[in-house]
């Protein structure tokens, strides 16, 4: 694994904890990222907050907002907001992953992820809403619901089997948890559903 600028990696993250516009939070990640491979992206915990960082720049190409920030290192939560200053929304970022999938793992000694077969993905289709539930239910478990967005990125891909029945599915989860914060937002397959 090559070896990771610890000193450039805190100075970025403290450049994303300012407030700025999405343009200028999407670039900043972006040239984070570029100095970090995927080995060290899912295997080192220096790397967290970039992860994080990704979501979040993910989330507001989808969702209009004036400003964005990741949250300071020292706070134990939320991972970031959005809003502005004088008005903040904070903004609580999870990933959902296979049952047992090991994502640092496929990056280790030049591993591959193993994308299947059409069983495998209908399989991962019909275990999606599974796994969001769970992730959902862990965020709830930890108190701060009603006081964030819960933004969620589902890191399954069913190659399009069974898609508007998993869509169908991930709606009525989020309904079913619609009290429990102040919004349930999944980006999937390049959505925000």
């Amino acid at each position: 694994m090559p070896e990771l600028d610890l000193v450039k990696l805190a100075e970025g993250r403290k450049a994303l904890e300012a407030w700025q516009t999405p343009e200028q939070f999407i670039a900043k990640v972006d040239e984070i990222a570029e100095g970090v491979d995927s080995e060290a992206l899912f295997n080192r915990v220096e790397t967290q907050f970039l992860r994080d960082a990704m979501t979040l720049a993910t989330f507001i190409q989808y969702r209009a907002t004036e400003g964005v920030r990741l949250a300071a290192e020292k706070d134990p939560w939320p991972d970031g907001q959005i809003g502005s200053s004088k008005a903040p929304v904070n903004v609580e970022v999870t990933e959902v992953l296979e049952e047992g999938r090991k994502r640092g793992d496929e990056y280790k000694n030049d591993g591959k992820a193993v994308d299947g077969d059409a069983e495998d993905w209908r399989r991962r289709a019909l275990d999606i809403p599974v796994q969001l539930e769970k992730a959902i239910k862990r965020k709830k478990n930890k108190g701060y619901g009603k006081q964030c967005k819960l933004v969620i990125y589902v890191n399954m891909s069913n190659y399009g089997v069974l898609q508007k029945e998993t869509e169908a599915k991930i709606a009525k989860i989020k309904e079913k948890y619609a009290n429990d914060f102040q919004e349930i937002c999944v980006l999937w397959q390049e959505k925000l559903l």
